[in-house]
């Protein structure tokens, strides 16, 4: 149903109004195909669920609020108890090569915080016994709060500065317990 509009109260002349309707004589209304727009494909999402799941599951062994190690010299070393205490001087020696290495260099706290769980979780997982993070010297925030979250992880036995040519003081040899 249609509603009669008033031409004069919406400003047209009767005149135009005659004008109009001889111009628009012999249109016929376009019919309606009702074809639904193509509509993009979406992308898909991750399974975040799953992959946050993974995640904590790494991060579990890493506190921020735990300070168990605190540098005595320009050198870190650390061995975990009931271990060879020699480990860390084969570490030093270079008796150990790495079978894989981490760089952190740009990364934030939580952004390293998660890529050091992920390489401990890969090393187990294809058995890898020794690793090179390297850490950087910059400000020294990681440099602290690596060795920390190291010796709280189960899998970490050892680790030493690592010689110059793995990165001397930037950098840390780690020597994991590799589970068969």
């Amino acid at each position: 149903m249609q509603k009669k509009v008033n031409l004069a109260s919406a400003g047209i002349s009767a005149e135009e109004s005659q004008l109009f309707r001889e111009s628009i004589t012999g249109a016929k209304p376009i019919a309606q195909d009702k074809i639904p727009p193509v509509v993009a494909p979406r992308k898909l999402k991750r399974r975040t669920d799953v992959l946050a799941k993974a995640l904590d599951d790494n991060l579990f062994y890493f506190s921020d609020e735990f300070e168990g190690y605190i540098a005595e010299g320009v050198s870190l070393s650390w061995t975990k108890s009931g271990d060879d205490p020699h480990l860390t001087g084969r570490l030093r020696r270079g008796e150990f090569q790495p079978q894989v290495i981490l760089d952190l260099h740009g990364m934030t706290t939580r952004e390293a915080k998660a890529e050091l769980a992920g390489l401990l979780a890969y090393c187990a997982k294809q058995h890898i016994n020794c690793a090179c993070v390297v850490h950087g010297k910059g400000l020294g925030i990681l440099a602290k709060k690596v060795p920390n979250w190291l010796i709280q992880h189960p899998n970490v036995r050892a680790f030493h500065t690592a010689p110059k040519t793995w990165g001397k003081h930037g950098a840390l040899l780690l020597l994991l317990s590799v589970e068969d």
